[in-house]
């Protein structure tokens, strides 16, 4: 039989025909059979199970947009080489809560795309909300991501109000929420993708970081990882202590304070002029603010000068105070971590109205050392309502003592480790140098009192670390060094044995590396080398003031 040219061509192109409709045939089936998956997840009865009872409110696959996953502005996930391309392209989301109010957000990539591994990132600030974009982080890497409220609803910003004559609540959003969300985000990913977790991870900044510290400190078996930044550890005494000391040093009468925006940039501008150079190159960055010797009064106006770079008497005042610890008025220290040279970058929002520059979340504008006592007293401190409390009335002889309460619920003090330390568990801690809200020295005044606790440094930093980066505000931005990762580094830790030694830490502008920079352990400093071009990491080299 002769077949001809045409009849070739027809029979291809009946072939090609067959195949076209067939393939999206079996798209459509395998894009049901995850939908199907995920939404069958709503069935899944989490009454009885360990953290419950919770519930599934939905679960929907979920097509992440061309633009790719959206996040918040947190540093310590990416390095200043450019992000790769993310892998996960659909995800099924499921939100719920556990009893009482503990909403949750998990994303769970397509089982192909899995890596196996569980990652929990922490509400910040007041917390009172999903931020649907904090799962992300651990979402384009592969994990099961999941994020929750800290145990109630709230406005942004620091509204205490939800709190009031709510202790249940109370206990949630100190140390419960976090908890028990885990062990609920976890029983349903095993059940979705019918395996156990290999590896569990959980980062939180600010309240988020203490957040973190909490779960080493009282459930060392939910993580194997952990990285919290800026952690807020002594929570009570930083919102109430704290910003009353503050707060009463920057005073006007009028509710304002006696700086702005002017008196930062004046007193940066001298503070770069004396500590701009302390590794030995000129960086524009305060990098060891604990050796910098700068202080207010050098730049005080001369008597009879009203020029605009110099500080008045009341503003030089209101300065030393933020620099000096809180006392009672025998002397004794109530809270040892004042503001250093380098955090006045990001005074905004915290010592003066405005919105705070650099924060991971964006929150309202505000004055937040004036408004934190009022919210914390007011409505968290106690089971019930406390009246008449603000920042300006706040009495550290007498009110201190009030605070016992609030302490065993909110701060995560513990130096007692052990227990996650015999687990296996590693602790990445990272802080910026140039924190306006959270001052880096209170993470040094935590690491110190482990290593004393654990009986030394060696003992301590084989699972806890202490990373300080030049130039960052809180939890992220800042004129620094913005662009590390951090947490690649943690997994690298928790399942190759590989201790960080060093982190890379760079500054990106408009996708161009404008300069990068070796970032060790504390109390390890980085120092030029003379050599090489000081823009480039590998131009410096380790120096320990502990051991010289």
């Amino acid at each position: 039989m002769k077949v001809t040219a045409g009849c070739c061509a027809l029979l291809l192109l009946s072939c090609l025909s067959v195949f076209a409709l067939a393939a999206p045939e079996t798209a459509r089936t395998t894009n049901t059979q995850d939908e199907q998956s995920c939404a069958a997840l709503t069935g899944f009865n989490l009454q009885a199970l360990p953290g419950g009872p919770a519930i599934i409110s939905s679960a929907q696959i979920v097509d992440v947009p061309a633009g790719g996953l959206e996040h918040t502005r947190n540093s310590g996930y990416q390095g200043p080489t450019a992000r790769p391309a993310n892998p996960i392209h659909r995800y099924c989301d499921v939100t719920g809560y556990v009893a009482p109010q503990s909403k949750f957000e998990l994303k769970l990539p397509l089982p192909a795309d899995w890596n196996h591994k569980f990652y929990f990132n922490a509400c910040g600030g007041f917390c009172g909300a999903v931020v649907k974009e904090l799962p992300n982080f651990g979402l384009e890497r592969g994990y099961a991501s999941a994020t929750g409220n800290g145990g109630h609803d709230s406005v942004p910003g620091f509204d205490g109000v939800w709190a009031a004559n709510a202790p249940e609540l109370q206990e949630d959003f100190g140390w419960r929420s976090n908890h028990v969300v885990t062990l609920i985000a976890k029983a349903i990913t095993t059940r979705y993708y019918a395996t156990s977790i290999r590896h569990s991870y959980m980062t939180g900044n600010s309240k988020g970081g203490q957040a973190v510290l909490m779960e080493a400190q009282r459930f060392p078996e939910d993580f194997d990882g952990l990285m919290p930044s800026a952690a807020v550890y002594d929570y009570t005494g930083r919102n109430t202590i704290a910003s009353a000391w503050f707060a009463q040093g920057f005073s006007d009468g009028q509710g304002g304070s006696v700086l702005n925006a002017e008196v930062a940039q004046i007193v940066h501008i001298s503070v770069l002029k004396h500590c701009g150079a302390q590794a030995g190159v000129e960086e524009g960055l305060v990098t060891d603010p604990i050796s910098c010797n700068w202080r207010p009064e050098l730049i005080a106006c001369r008597s009879g000068n009203t020029e605009p770079s110099c500080l008045t008497p009341q503003q030089v005042a209101a300065i030393k105070r933020l620099m000096s610890p809180a006392t009672n008025s025998k002397g004794d220290v109530l809270y040892a971590y004042p503001y250093i040279a380098g955090t006045e970058s990001q005074w905004i929002g915290w010592n003066y109205y405005g919105e705070p520059g650099g924060s991971a979340i964006r929150v309202p504008p505000r004055l937040a050392n004036m408004d934190l006592p009022a919210q914390h007293l007011g409505y968290l401190a106690d089971e019930t309502v406390r009246h008449n409390v603000d920042a300006l009335t706040f009495n550290f002889d007498r009110d201190p003592a009030t605070l016992a309460r609030s302490r065993r619920i909110y701060d995560a003090t513990s130096f007692d480790l052990r227990s996650f330390k015999a687990r296996g568990g590693k602790i990445l801690m990272w802080h910026g140098w140039a924190d306006g809200a959270i001052v880096a020295t209170s993470s040094i005044g935590y690491y110190e009192g482990v290593r004393k606790f654990m009986g030394g440094r060696d003992k301590t930093d084989d699972f806890f670390r202490l990373f300080l980066v030049p130039g960052v505000h809180h939890g992220g931005g800042g004129p620094g060094l913005t662009e590390f990762d951090a947490l690649s580094a943690l997994e690298d830790w928790v399942e190759k044995g590989q201790a960080p030694d060093k982190l890379i830490a760079g500054r990106v502008t408009n996708g161009v590396i404008e300069r990068t920079r070796p970032v060790y352990p504390y109390p390890i400093l980085a120092r030029y080398s003379g050599n090489g071009d000081p823009m480039h990491a590998d131009s410096f080299v380790p120096f320990d003031p502990s051991r010289k």
